[in-house]
């Protein structure tokens, strides 16, 4: 009764929702758990009796055959969204308002028993079809407006700037009007369209004139009060100055983020933000952002980590008389450090330095004459040196460095890093800004300009949502940033950026291909009913994955000839009709047809549809329903999997599968401290977040054996995760995550990802609790009982004792021992890593355990090797019996679970390789029966 459950209560047939019951009663009383130690105790004689008569009941269980009838469940919200997308042909986004779905017991958003159809997702399902057929189809009669601009940068760049003062807001660092320009230009297109320029005509109550606020009603008139150029952002950059302009552009050092949390930190953004603030953009739509930059040819500045040369270096060139230019003429190509000397009193001072080394700039503080390293080039070399204030200097001293020294090879390093160009788009606000990347960042490796294309959906990103008309001076202010990205802390050349250009919406042809997929070629344009026909029947044929039935059609087609008798509007009636084919069941439910209650095959279209919402998360291509036409998909399965796996799309199906099979989404609610762990940002949270998914590709990728998800030499990461971990590496990939061997103690396999590890603790103190039932759950598919109600909390007060100290108190708890024996040892391994997910490399750990089976750990790598060696069967079933419930969309019955389990072990002669285990579940007949 200690968890509350009635054994005289239960009926002795075993249905199938008490198997699991009845497994843990078998188990309690084999272990002596059960009778309590109040009660008499079971003879040997009873104890062998219930044991031998649960067994037989659970054989009797296993020889029922389940009726089938078929399935139905809804499409997830993001297969709903992956789905609209590539139905339609446009990447707009009108899926915001779908509420999430719901998360089943097995962890997972699509099994059918949770996914409900009430009347406000079918009014949402309306409006949302309805929204993006408006947006899908245009009116081929009326020329698009697109709207165009361009900014470019420069020192001294304008040569008739616009004299007013300008102003946006606090921390709203503008660039001096005199070194931006801003064109509208013309697109240039092969079909008509309207130049949609912007309005630079306002009227404001509430405005400025210089840095003073002002009411009443204010007239403004140019293009500089409809587009700014900013740099908004977090001030106190560390080493050199955040940016710098220069004739040919603007120099940008990496955006280093900042915890942008008000009452923690500062939310204006990360250094060096540049920020391109606009008033209008379009509501919908693709864009396209075009920039123009280059690698610069920098120095690196060294501050104080090097002791100054000699000042009577015999190799050295030394310049004087600092207030003027000077030419020195350089005897021979090389690197070269750059030493300056100020007056002896102000040897001491920290002020702002500009140096000029022909056509090249540099800035810093100059902390001491040790100041950059340069490549210069044989010849003469014009060189200029300010210090702020106007304080004299003595000399500057350039010397030699050898190329066998460790400065020369820092230099090296450095010089063959590359910036990284981002974009985002999203809104100001008044305390900071919320911004969206726009695809991935680019490596800019030439010290040529080039050019770079980023493109999108305008809708898919953060608009500020103000009444129209609104006359306050800074409302509904859109952004562009542009950005050389942060990865770690490692010294890069800055980016050089020429312009920025905008367009959109941005059409490669008129009409779009959205468009142009609803109506597609016929001979029969000119005949309303018959093309109607062929329209419906073309797209419904796509939307609900099959041929569209006769009756079907039928129906669909008199919503067109109803609609088109009363408006005459040909395209306004196909939209009636096709709004009839979003909304159907067909297109919102994945259906499996069943005739009987006995097991039938999936016939070719139901297959086509379940393969690709397993492995691709949308709907099938046209290859897939080419070979359901032809009746040989199932024979071209393993083919069909080999080229879902290499399709980009698969993505969709590791980040979907990996987030809720390990519950990455703990990670997003944690509240971490912030004092304790402060190297744990936002940005590193996106990022740690992203390495089991990325870890799992390579996995599969590479068809790994599953030993590795407990234990590895390698980890996939990119240089945000390296830097976390305190990996010193020679590969520098950017954002882009790669296999590397780590060689670092505590590493490897998913049990050691910070950002599992970091959702698994209360964001102060590590919790072997949940990372306990967490493993249990889903890396070794031994799940813990539901804890009992009204269940305590660990007291917090009791700070004398160690952890497992309080957690022996909470378990010896009325109620609370048989849950916890499940639970504890799984989790005491994972003492070894703090809150924010790190392997403790200092202190007492008090790791050890002692497993449900019996096996005694010393330590995490223990436990690995346990895992990895002496349970690589059950790892390998966890993983088998996840995949199969995402594939198959519901919990599995008993009977499929031990089918799992049983015929799993003819793939253990090879490791039990990850995409042998995919193309088991997809072979076996829980996938290929319904």
């Amino acid at each position: 009764m200690s968890s509350g459950i009635r054994v005289d209560h239960l009926m002795g047939d075993l249905p199938e929702n008490r198997l699991r019951l009845w497994m843990g009663i078998r188990k309690q009383i084999a272990t002596d758990a059960m009778p309590p130690e109040e009660d008499d105790p079971l003879s040997a004689e009873e104890k062998e009796t219930i044991i031998n008569w649960i067994d037989q009941g659970l054989i009797a269980v296993r020889s029922r055959v389940k009726d089938k009838n078929g399935s139905v469940r809804r499409l997830t919200v993001a297969q709903y969204r992956n789905s609209l997308r590539d139905l339609l042909g446009m990447d707009d986004d009108f899926t915001d308002i779908l509420p999430p779905d719901a998360i089943s017991k097995d962890g997972f958003l699509n099994n059918a028993d949770s996914m409900l159809l009430s009347p406000v997702l079918l009014e949402a399902y309306f409006d949302i079809a309805e929204k993006s057929l408006d947006a899908a189809i245009v009116d081929t009669t009326t020329p698009p407006a697109i709207q165009k601009f361009r900014m470019e940068f420069g020192e001294q760049i304008n040569t008739e700037p616009y004299p007013d003062k300008l102003i946006l807001g606090a921390n709203s660092h503008l660039l001096p009007n005199t070194d931006f320009v801003v064109k509208e230009t013309a697109p240039e297109k092969p079909f008509p369209y309207v130049h949609d320029l912007m309005t630079t005509e306002y009227r404001f109550i509430e405005g400025y004139e210089g840095n003073a606020t002002v009411r009443g009603w204010r007239e403004y008139d140019s293009i500089y009060h409809s587009v700014f150029a900013c740099m908004r952002g977090d001030t106190g950059y560390p080493k050199g100055e955040a940016y710098d302009l220069v004739p040919e552009g603007l120099l940008l050092r990496p955006a280093i983020p900042s915890i942008e949390e008000f009452q923690v930190g500062s939310t204006y953004g990360p250094k060096a933000n540049f920020k391109i603030s606009l008033r209008e953009l379009p509501d919908h739509g693709n864009f396209r952002v075009t920039v123009d930059a280059a690698k610069y040819d920098d120095g690196l500045l060294l501050e104080r980590r090097v002791p100054e040369f000699p000042a009577d270096a015999t190799d050295a060139l030394t310049v004087t008389n600092l207030n003027d230019s000077q030419t020195v003429l350089v005897p021979e190509a090389g690197v070269y450090q750059v030493d300056i000397h100020p007056t002896p009193n102000e040897n001491k001072t920290r002020k702002r330095l500009d140096l000029s080394l022909g056509d090249r700039r540099f800035s810093g503080e100059l902390a001491q004459p040790a100041f950059l390293l340069v490549r210069l080039d044989a010849g003469e070399l014009n060189v200029k040196a300010k210090l702020a204030d106007d304080i004299p200097l003595v000399r500057l001293q350039m010397t030699p460095i050898a190329e066998d020294t460790s400065l020369f090879r820092e230099f090296k390093q450095f010089e063959s890093r590359a910036p990284l160009l981002g974009v985002h788009i999203g809104l100001r606000r008044d305390c900071g800004s919320t911004l969206v990347p726009v695809n991935e960042p680019v490596s800019v490796n030439s010290t040529e300009l080039q050019t770079f294309e980023f493109s999108g959906a305008i809708r898919n990103f953060p608009r500020p949502d103000v009444e129209k008309d609104n006359v306050n001076y800074l409302a509904g202010i859109k952004e562009i940033g542009v950005q050389s990205e942060y990865t770690d802390q490692r010294d890069r050349p800055r980016l050089k950026l020429h312009s920025v250009e905008f367009e959109g919406p941005y059409y490669e042809q008129w009409p779009p291909k959205s468009h142009e997929n609803i109506f597609i070629a016929s001979d029969h344009q000119d005949e309303p009913e018959i093309y109607a026909s062929e329209i419906i029947h073309s797209f419904a044929s796509r939307a609900f994955r099959r041929p569209v039935a006769e009756q079907e059609m039928s129906s669909t087609l008199q919503i067109w000839k109803e609609a088109y008798a009363e408006t005459g509007d040909f395209n306004q009636a196909i939209k009636e009709s096709l709004l009839v084919v979003l909304t159907s069941p067909q297109f919102l439910f994945l259906i499996e047809n069943s005739t009987s209650p006995k097991p039938e095959r999936l016939d070719e279209w139901e297959l086509a549809s379940k393969l690709s919402y397993f492995l691709w998360n949308s709907s099938p291509d046209a290859e897939l329903l080419k070979l359901a036409t032809t009746k040989r998909l199932e024979a071209d399965l393993d083919q069909q999997i080999d080229r879902m796996m290499a399709d980009p799309q698969f993505k969709q199906f590791l980040s979907e599968f990996t987030s809720q099979w390990l519950s990455l989404d703990k990670l997003d609610v944690v509240e971490t401290n912030r004092k304790m762990y402060p190297n744990l940002t936002r940005q590193v949270k996106l990022y740690l977040r992203k390495e089991p998914q990325q870890f799992l590709a390579y996995l599969f990728q590479e068809n790994l054996p599953v030993a590795n998800l407990v234990r590895s030499d390698f980890i996939v990461v990119n240089d945000v995760i390296a830097n976390y971990y305190g990996i010193e590496s020679d590969s520098e990939s950017g954002f882009e995550y790669r296999a590397i061997l780590h060689n670092k103690n505590g590493l490897g396999g998913m049990l050691s990802q910070a950002g599992i590890l970091a959702g698994l603790s209360d964001g102060k103190e590590a919790n072997p609790i949940k990372r306990g039932a967490w493993l249990a759950r889903k890396i070794v598919a031994e799940p813990p009982e539901d804890p009992p109600p009204n269940v305590p909390a660990l007291d917090e007060d009791l700070t004398k004792l160690t952890l497992r100290q309080r957690l022996e108190l909470h378990r010896n708890q009325k109620g609370c021992v048989q849950c916890h024996t499940g639970i504890d040892p799984w989790g005491f391994p994972f003492e070894e890593y703090d809150a924010g997910g790190l392997f403790k490399s200092e202190g007492d750990v008090d790791s050890e355990t002692t497993l449900p089976d019996g096996t005694h750990v010393a330590s995490m790598q223990e436990f690995k090797d346990y895992l990895a060696d002496d349970r690589v069967d059950q790892v390998a079933f966890s993983v088998l019996k996840h995949l199969a419930t995402y594939a198959v969309g519901r919990t599995l019955t008993y009977n499929e679970i031990e089918f799992l389990r049983e015929n799993a072990v003819e793939l253990k002669a090879y490791g039990y390789r990850m995409q042998d285990m995919l193309r088991f579940v997809v072979h076996s007949p829980l996938f290929l029966e319904k």
